[in-house]
């Protein structure tokens, strides 16, 4: 049985996270930010189950250091023999969403909006919580990218630098951390079936899947088979990686 923190696990791939580590019997907690209402329903939902793990729900913006130290106070005990993190929280990234729009014509403050929240998201637990799992010599942390932040994509400057920021500030701190016993991997989704990507214009997403090798969304039973790859099985030797989940779109 072991300790996992997923952020932003009220909904889509961190729902569906928390849902499979709980059934496998692990101890989890998991943050949300405006979705208490589907942050409850999931915390009742586990519940009933035959599970021996428990599961806690916390409001958070773990981009604020504030928050995310005052949640590791409350649940110290929990956070002390934590070993795996799966930062999943940020900026998502939706075409319909108001902070898609050309360079040019986007505010210098909602530029810097979407990568500080992007990135603090993944800086602030990871260095928060780093010390126990330095203490403990284990940890896996698991952060989640964006095939934007390899390839880019108009009208996302700022969603893209922001996970190629979070894909090299994980390989810098593998080099930090090495022979610590500490493992940071990340994973580069594209499309995956969430209530995120209903949203996002059919045209628009029929382009881009024609791209792909098996014209279709990733399922996010797939992506959650792959985090927990990496959260529980993966030899060590797989470290400091991107993993792209794409279909194929690249």
């Amino acid at each position: 049985m072991k300790n996992i923190l997923i952020t932003g696990g009220s909904k889509g791939i961190g729902r569906d996270l928390v849902i499979k580590f709980h059934n496998l019997g692990h101890n989890v907690i998991f943050t949300y930010l405006n979705s208490e209402q589907s942050a409850n329903e999931l915390v009742d939902q586990l519940m009933l189950s035959n599970s021996r793990g428990t599961v806690t729900a916390i409001r958070c913006d773990t981009s604020s250091v504030d928050q995310v130290s005052s949640a590791v106070t409350l649940h110290k005990e929990f956070f002390k023999n934590l070993d795996v993190l799966v930062n999943n929280a940020g900026v998502k990234d939706s075409k319909n969403s108001k902070k898609a729009k050309p360079f040019l014509l986007t505010s210098y403050d909602e530029w810097w909006e979407v990568m500080h929240n992007n990135v603090n998201c993944v800086i602030v637990p990871t260095k928060r919580l780093l010390p126990f799992m330095i203490k403990n010599k284990r940890g896996r942390i698991i952060n989640i990218t964006s095939v934007s932040g390899i390839k880019g994509n108009p009208g996302q400057s700022a969603y893209a630098a922001s996970k190629a920021a979070i894909t090299n500030f994980s390989k810098s701190i593998n080099k930090e951390l090495s022979g610590l016993g500490i493992i940071v991997n990340c994973v580069a989704p594209s499309f995956i079936e969430t209530e995120m990507t209903e949203n996002i214009p059919d045209a628009y997403v029929t382009q881009r899947l024609q791209s792909t090798l098996l014209k279709r969304m990733g399922r996010v039973e797939e992506m959650s088979n792959l985090i927990s790859y990496l959260a529980f099985e993966a030899p060590d030797f797989l470290i400091n990686q991107e993993i792209v989940f794409d279909g194929g779109i690249g």
